[in-house]
């Protein structure tokens, strides 16, 4: 029997749950970079753009975005999807699926007609996964400059 999976807008008491999920997926545990973003999200994005997932009555997953005006030379309002992360426990149950699901249905109620992402190209599995979603490789390209330490 499938999950049942709430989604609904990020609150800063979602810290602990958000700093777990990344702690048991990577290793790191990073409470004071959470507190920023979950701060810069209050403050600057719109209320829709930053969501957490709940199953089993606690926080398994949850997506950061924004959205932009006329950033990069595109026309209009963008929305972007920053970060997402899902407790690997909940993996593979449509997590990440339902947040992005409703990022994008209220990225719609808001007038936005493009969302943008980012994925590294040796991450096959998101890239996998956004192209499941119907997302496809976009226009634009991504420059960097590696800096000397």
């Amino acid at each position: 029997m499938a999950k049942s999976i709430y989604v609904r807008n990020l609150r800063k008491e979602d810290l602990t749950a958000i700093v777990d999920i990344e702690d048991r997926a990577t290793g790191v545990a990073r409470r004071a970079y959470w507190e920023a973003r979950i701060d810069i999200s209050e403050a600057i994005r719109p209320h829709w753009a930053s969501l957490v997932a709940e199953a089993d009555n606690r926080v398994v997953g949850f997506v950061f975005g924004r959205a932009g005006e006329l950033e990069f030379g595109l026309p209009g309002t963008i929305a972007w999807i920053e970060i997402i992360g899902v407790d690997p426990a909940y993996r593979r149950q449509g997590i990440a699926a339902k947040l992005i699901e409703e990022f994008t249905s209220s990225a719609e109620d808001h007038g936005i007609k493009k969302i943008l992402t980012l994925v590294s190209k040796s991450s096959t599995e998101m890239e996998h996964f956004f192209t499941r979603l119907g997302f496809a490789q976009g226009q634009m390209i991504h420059f960097q400059k590696d800096l000397k330490s």
